[in-house]
């Protein structure tokens, strides 16, 4: 075999090996339901970071997580659907999102549990279960929960009473409950809540706590009502094609790494919920406590109202995620 014939071969072995090693890596094109300077995409953030230092750490150059954007990119309300045909493969949302395409996902809205304490008693097996028959998607599990989902108001209120006949912009998760309690329901999308509450559209909203100022919502905040209610869903879903084409050392870091994140998102819940209290009270705005009898009658209210429509929906599942998620 001549030099120049040894070389052209060493040379193919070469590009065929680079070639394969480039093939290898597993891009994840990423969008969230909110945008990039959104308090809750900063736990999606640190997943991604988590995610990056982990697969450097194991499996170097095997694994990208492409964030391509929030709702600017893919309405919030299309991308679960966008990941089921393939139009990208991981989405950071939350229930009430696609909670039409799969109603069995409001269960975590009133779990009592932790997002990895929901894994380790099942709940996650049997979400991704019906996420892959439904939605063509992996359940990966639970980022970003404890912070309540709390009634802000334009105007006074000494009690439950004061909430009748309210009008109170909410997404779909939180009708039920606020028909029970009386008031009002309005869906309107996040973008278009500010305008809302300037034109006296609505006389309060619904949002998870700790939230609003991203919005510039609490400019416009004079009483909060307490305590919240539910337990705020913040999910990630992958398109199945996408999972099945990772080997299993990487699907196991993703899920292990949501775990970890999920922890941290808590604490960073905790922690916001506590300055949101702070700023708000130094703005002037008042915090209505209800009396343990009437906190009963709005919990109780919440609850059964979302169960109801998730029994509804879904007789059989609906009752075995109940047993699952109340302690």
């Amino acid at each position: 075999m001549s030099r120049l014939l040894k070389l052209l071969l060493i040379g193919a072995i070469v590009f065929s090996m680079a070639s394969m090693a480039e093939a290898k890596k597993i891009t994840i094109k990423a969008v969230t339901a909110w945008p990039k300077s959104v308090w809750e995409v900063g736990n999606f953030n640190k997943f991604m970071e988590m995610v990056k230092e982990n697969v450097e750490k194991k499996y170097p150059g095997e694994l990208e997580i492409q964030y391509l954007g929030g709702p600017e990119v893919i309405p919030n309300q299309e991308q679960v659907e966008a990941a089921r045909m393939g139009v990208v493969d991981m989405v950071f949302t939350t229930d009430g999102y696609y909670v039409s395409a799969v109603p069995e996902i409001n269960a975590l809205s009133v779990s009592m549990l932790d997002g990895w304490e929901e894994r380790e008693k099942g709940v996650n097996a049997f979400l991704d279960k019906l996420h892959r028959e439904k939605i063509n998607c992996v359940y990966l599990g639970r980022l970003g929960h404890n912070l309540p989902f709390t009634i802000y108001l334009m105007k006074s209120a000494k009690g439950l009473e004061d909430l009748k006949g309210l009008k109170i912009r909410c997404s779909p998760t939180l009708i039920g409950f606020l028909k029970k309690i009386g008031a009002n329901p309005v869906v309107i999308p996040p973008p278009e809540v500010y305008t809302a509450l300037e034109r006296g559209v609505v006389d309060g909203f619904t949002w998870p706590g700790g939230l609003i100022k991203d919005w510039g919502w609490d400019k416009m905040t004079k009483y909060v009502v307490q305590p919240g209610v539910y337990n705020g869903a913040n999910v990630i879903v992958l398109n199945q094609k996408k999972w099945e084409e990772m080997p299993e050392p990487l699907q196991k870091l993703l899920i292990e790494t949501l775990d970890q994140a999920a922890r941290f998102a808590k604490q960073r819940s905790l922690d916001l919920l506590g300055k949101e209290k702070e700023s708000l009270k130094a703005m002037g705005v008042q915090y209505l406590e209800l009396s343990p009898a009437e906190a009963k009658v709005l919990t109780d209210a919440a609850y059964s109202a979302l169960w109801d429509v998730i029994l509804e929906k879904s007789p059989v599942n609906g009752a075995k995620l109940r047993e699952m998620v109340t302690r």
